[in-house]
């Protein structure tokens, strides 16, 4: 059965949108093959759970790859030599250092995580939605 919640729907529509946009703007990273193929793949998975159900355990998996990733660039972030400026967080622009640009690509990876916990309660309950509908 497809997601029928309006709210659910337009939410979804917009994280893949972000999600997408997220994976274009990569192009001019140091780094850019590996954050494409992360926000890329959960937008995929999110365009995919509002088509068809899927099974929770996909979103979950993802969801794990990505934080133990998150793990990895946060103690990168916290061996960094180099002082964090949440000015220059926020700085659309400036890269203005290596803390800056961890603390950047941490918060991504939080997000993804943060996504797809949701999306895995989202196919959770709706589940156990419709088994008690059909009891």
């Amino acid at each position: 059965m497809v997601e029928r919640s309006l709210v659910w729907r337009v939410t979804a529509i917009l994280m893949t949108g972000l999600l997408i946009l997220s994976a274009i703007v990569q192009w001019n990273d140091p780094d850019p093959l590996r954050w494409i193929l992360c926000y890329s793949v959960t937008a995929i998975i999110t365009l995919c759970s509002l088509i068809r159900p899927l099974p929770p355990y996909i979103p979950l998996i993802w969801g794990l790859v990505v934080l133990l990733s998150s793990l990895f660039v946060g103690m990168d972030f916290l061996m960094s030599e180099e002082q964090f400026d949440w000015n220059s967080f926020w700085n659309v622009i400036a890269m203005k250092n290596e803390a800056v640009e961890l603390g950047r690509e941490l918060g991504g990876l939080l997000l993804v995580t943060g996504w797809m916990a949701v999306l895995t309660w989202r196919i959770k309950f709706t589940r156990m939605q419709q088994r008690t509908k059909m009891i």
